[in-house]
């Protein structure tokens, strides 16, 4: 270890012995890494916006487990013998188990005729718990049922704002309303300001099966707060049913959009590879820059080599001595490379924002720092293996008698 802290001190004193030879001599490790840093700010950043826009205009976070009712046999389905039901007992057993990583849901739905203020349409009636506003980014006039209500089987509705428009123009006059349909009236406790859901009414999932006669089998919905999280969410899930259920998780079946953010991240490293692949051009020319400017140190310094060597200097020692001087200068000029790959990429993105609303970022990570980090050793070593070997093959006589 003393040696190698010693060699880089000798590197180091070359270094400020020649500055501006070592700079141009570094150039091109510093447009390299430059631009290599500012790719991979730019990969990061379009993975990260991708992925926030897939979070937000998709399910990409959610997760159903369906009871199978078919089996798939010689490619022809046929109804399965055993059919599965989750109940609420289930539901909260699962809720307790994912907490950590995100939500629960028990939904069923059917369609019926309603009534409200006289006037009679057919709606769809959706049995839920208490945690719908988890799932959904919109809007909710007046409140949402709770555990309590779920647990007693109140007789509570929460309207779509599309289905509550079809009885009233303004949403929150149907507040305190009631709702009748398979002969049971329901209080308009809530409006849910959501498009995408249709004309739904939603009643706590335990007075549907009181009330809903013939209705159908219900199934689990999982939401996680982070997509990263959903994985290990899925995998509790899957152990979970394992457990549970005879023929375990074969017995349901279980949808994720984790596809999607998969095909994201293979389209992000390819354009990671193909531009890393172009800005190491750089690299690799920068890279002979230092092998250029390390043989020239070893001609002007061909004395000194042979004084070093007489005095007993080994040809490790000498080896180690021009391998540390090219590994210094390749991550001085890594840094510098890094200050200016950073200052220009986030220089560039706020000025494209300036322009557009688009949006758009750039993004550090720990990856992009290890890259950068790893190509500069290994460009310093690579590049100064020749210059310390022929530096280190010099016999002390004649590099002494070198003029």
């Amino acid at each position: 270890m003393q040696q190698i802290i010693k060699s880089v001190s000798i590197a180091l004193q070359n270094i400020k012995a020649n500055p501006l030879h070592t700079f141009l001599s570094t150039l091109g490790i510093i447009i390299g890494v430059a631009s290599l840093v500012a790719i991979l700010a730019l990969g990061d950043g379009l993975e990260q916006t991708g992925r926030e826009q897939i979070e937000t205009t998709t399910s990409v976070q959610m997760m159903s487990v369906t009871p199978r009712t078919v089996d798939l046999v010689n490619d022809v389905r046929v109804p399965r013998d055993t059919v599965y039901e989750f109940g609420i007992a289930e539901a909260r057993a699962l809720e307790e188990m994912v907490s950590e990583w995100g939500y629960t849901e028990l939904l069923a739905q059917s369609s019926r005729v309603a009534t409200v203020q006289d006037s009679s349409l057919a709606i769809y009636i959706q049995a839920t718990l208490e945690n719908v506003p988890h799932f959904t980014e919109s809007e909710l006039i007046g409140s949402y049922f709770n555990r309590a209500d779920v647990e007693k089987a109140e007789r509570k509705a929460v309207l779509t704002a599309p289905l509550a428009r079809k009885w009233s123009p303004y949403n929150e006059l149907l507040i305190g309303e009631t709702i009748t349909f398979e002969g049971a009236t329901f209080e308009i406790i809530g409006i849910l300001e959501e498009e995408s859901r249709g004309a739904q009414a939603m009643i706590p999932i335990s007075t549907y099966r009181q009330v809903v006669k013939g209705s159908n089998p219900a199934n689990l919905v999982f939401k996680s707060r982070k997509v990263e999280d959903l994985p290990e969410m899925r995998a509790k899930v899957e152990d979970w049913l394992d457990q549970h259920y005879t023929e375990g998780k074969e017995a349901f079946s279980v949808f994720t959009y984790e596809g999607r953010v998969e095909q994201l991240s293979q389209g992000i490293m390819v354009f990671k590879l193909v531009m890393g692949a172009i800005t190491g051009i750089s690299v690799l020319v920068g890279g002979i820059g230092i092998m250029n400017v390390l043989l020239i140190s070893v001609t002007e310094r061909t004395k000194e080599i042979g004084i070093r060597k007489a005095t007993g200097a080994r040809k490790k020692d000498i080896v180690m001595q021009f391998i540390s001087e090219s590994v210094t200068i390749s991550m001085v000029g890594c840094i510098i490379g890094w200050v200016v790959g950073v200052l220009g990429v986030f220089g560039l993105v706020e000025l494209i924002n300036r322009f557009t609303d688009f949006g758009f970022k750039a993004a550090l990570s720990i990856g992009t720092v290890g890259v950068v980090l790893i190509a500069a050793i290994i460009v310093g070593m690579v590049f100064g293996t020749y210059p310390a070997w022929k530096a280190a093959n010099l016999t002390p006589v004649d590099a002494i008698r070198h003029e």
